[in-house]
């Protein structure tokens, strides 16, 4: 597969870090980082029916920043990138909330999927063997 993120993903697509309610992940279409940590805030609030004085983000990364940041040959896939050392992804985000129905970016999560279920697939018959 070689799905490739929209226009619209490259130029606005933020991913953010959010340590409370609960650690989590969320990639979300807005128009500056400022808009993408209030809308960010807002939606976590209402998914946990906390106020949003009670969400707490860690980390707020445009895509420019996340491929620039990241180490995976597919760029695109650099924002799926939680944990990097020595060239090496440690963490891929896991479970993260999509708020936005941006279908090249759910395809890319797919991909991701897929490739690291192959990779266990792999594995365990090389082990079997």
């Amino acid at each position: 597969m070689d799905t490739q993120l929209s226009e619209q993903c490259r130029s606005r697509l933020y991913r953010l870090k959010f340590e409370t309610p609960e650690n989590g992940v969320a990639f979300i279409l807005a128009d500056s980082r400022e808009a993408a940590w209030r809308m960010g805030k807002t939606v976590m609030g209402v998914l946990h029916g906390i106020g949003v004085q009670y969400v707490a983000l860690k980390d707020v990364r445009s895509f420019v920043e996340l491929v620039r940041l990241g180490v995976s040959d597919d760029h695109d896939m650099r924002i799926f990138e939680i944990a990097v050392k020595s060239g090496e992804v440690l963490q891929w985000a896991d479970t993260p909330y999509f708020l936005t129905d941006d279908a090249s970016l759910l395809g890319k999560w797919a991909e991701l999927r897929a490739d690291l279920a192959a990779n266990i697939v792999r594995s365990v018959m090389r082990r079997a063997r």
